[in-house]
């Protein structure tokens, strides 16, 4: 998939996960993207493994219930446990004291120190020391704090000088304050680098979380390497369920190539009402100054609507400009198939190389989830197939495309990992207005290798072939991925261009 539609559906909604990742989903000639998805689910798998005291308190405390004999049928109404080494309880206030190795627990969460007391009837709990809180969902916790009330019965409660885990964000904050649908952290930080001194991190007076929704951050401020690069007074981004991407959090992208010289982009969204924001895509390049994008946005049950305007690029480093554009998007799954379909409409007043024409576009794409052929999925096979309709006023020109992409991937073993694709489409770079967006040429066979040499670094060869001109290759790539803590380098040299780019990735853990 070129620039255009991955715009697209950052500014709609993620009509193709990670688990139902399509062939004709990638961002390079060479299909490289698919490798990167690959080394995207080894990072999951990866942050699976940071939950395991989550998921072993989880398997435990259900043997303790079963033990007990305790069954909770309604987390609501779950009993409270106060255990400890020296307990007082008073059956008919409901105080209580404890000392010495103190667990009190509601349900699947569980708060364990040396010294604490409360009240059973109120559901009051203070802790004047240090505790430790794990909990296994709504949200996630696993922190240490130093002073501690928390109020089982109305779900609120706070923190002081909190620091740890809450769901896949590691934070800190002199105050964390509970209520039943969010959170709120003071004076503190947040970032989803698990590295003892974080390669990037954001800091705020006061930052809202409201999980699978959203987060607020007031008088916000980025750091990269310790170093503030930006500053707001107020920063709000989708987050968890709801987020359009994983790394919207870090809104910063940071490049180098040839064809651009440095370009730092940032992208900044502001909800306006439910299911409306208004968005801007800020760019600067060295060599083309600022190539911004602004748009306003509205989404609901797959449905998406989009105006915006603005300078867009694609991968082969083409530029258009949009000097308005009206996309509509619709996307769901057919019932319990393992079909997708995608359904997208643009109209707009583009403008490239001195051509400007209403550029009038229908695609329909059916998507298949990915096809195993082994138990383990090591090898699986991406299928799509689409038409598309286009139309320009500048010439009255009409093109209709059938296009379909089939893409084997192949996990030989953990560090080495193959693929090989085929892509038609009727309509490439060679008959048609407009070069944004579209393949050099219409029948394309790419493939590529990824070898992991160590936990660090990461190369990869992908090359790209004309399937209509005796299989001549015309692109052939080389990339090499190093990891610094959180922060990716990817340095890319085409051979065929004698082209060099420099991309840093935040990762996410």
């Amino acid at each position: 998939m070129k620039i255009e539609n991955k715009i697209l559906l950052a500014l709609s909604f993620s009509a193709i996960s990670l688990c139902t990742y399509q062939g004709q989903a990638f961002a390079d000639d060479t299909d490289v993207e698919i490798l990167n998805f690959v080394e995207d689910q080894r990072k999951e798998q990866r942050q699976a493994a940071k939950d395991e005291e989550i998921n072993k308190f989880k398997k435990d405390l259900t043997a303790e219930y079963e033990r007990d004999g305790i069954k909770i049928t309604d987390p609501t109404t779950a009993p409270i446990i106060f255990e400890g080494n020296d307990i007082m309880y008073n059956s008919v206030t409901g105080e209580v004291y404890g000392k010495g190795d103190v667990k009190i627990t509601q349900n699947y969460s569980r708060m364990t120190t040396d010294n604490a007391d409360g009240n059973l009837n109120t559901g009051d709990v203070n802790i004047p020391g240090k505790s430790h809180t794990i909990q296994v969902s709504n949200p996630t916790l696993n922190i240490d704090s130093d002073k501690t009330h928390y109020n089982y019965n109305e779900k609120t409660g706070v923190m002081a000088n909190a620091k740890g885990r809450i769901d896949n964000r590691y934070i800190f904050g002199e105050q964390v304050e509970f209520y039943p649908d969010y959170y709120i952290i003071y004076n503190g930080t947040m970032t989803r680098c698990p590295a003892k001194k974080p390669d990037y991190y954001f800091s705020a007076d006061k930052i809202e979380i409201y999980p699978d929704d959203h987060l607020v951050a007031y008088n916000a401020k980025f750091f990269i390497k310790g170093q503030v690069i930006y500053q707001t007074k107020e920063y709000t981004t989708k987050i968890g369920a709801n987020s359009d991407s994983r790394e919207d959090w870090m809104p910063f992208r940071i490049r180098w190539n040839d064809d651009d010289g440095l370009t730092i982009a940032y992208d900044y969204t502001q909800n306006l009402m439910d299911n409306v924001n208004a968005y801007a895509r800020l760019k600067y390049t060295t060599k083309h100054d600022m190539r911004n994008i602004y748009g306003v946005g509205w989404h609901n049950a797959g449905n998406s609507f989009n105006i915006e305007s603005g300078k867009y690029e694609d991968d082969d480093d083409i530029w258009l400009e949009k000097e308005i554009a009206y996309i509509y998007n619709y996307g769901q799954r057919i019932g319990d198939s393992p079909l997708r379909f995608n359904f997208r409409n643009e109209y707009g007043l583009w403008k490239e190389h001195g051509v400007k024409s209403w550029h009038r576009e229908h695609d329909l794409k059916l998507m298949h989830d990915p096809i195993r052929f082994d138990d383990k999925g090591k090898i699986r096979l991406f299928p799509s197939i689409g038409y598309k309709l286009v139309h320009e006023d500048y010439d009255d020109s009409n093109y209709n495309s059938l296009y379909y992409d089939l893409t084997l991937l192949s996990e030989f073993n953990d560090d080495l990992v193959g693929y090989v694709g085929y892509h038609y489409s009727r309509v490439s770079q060679e008959n048609t207005l407009f070069d944004y967006g579209l393949n050099d040429y219409s029948k394309k066979l790419s493939a590529g290798l990824s070898y992991t040499i160590d936990d660090k670094n990461r190369i990869v060869v992908a090359t790209g072939y004309d399937a209509s001109d005796g299989l001549k290759m015309r692109d052939l790539d080389y990339y090499w991925y190093h990891d610094w803590h959180c922060v990716q380098t990817e340095l890319k040299y085409e051979q065929k261009e004698d082209k060099w780019s420099l991309h840093f990735n935040f990762l996410n853990f």
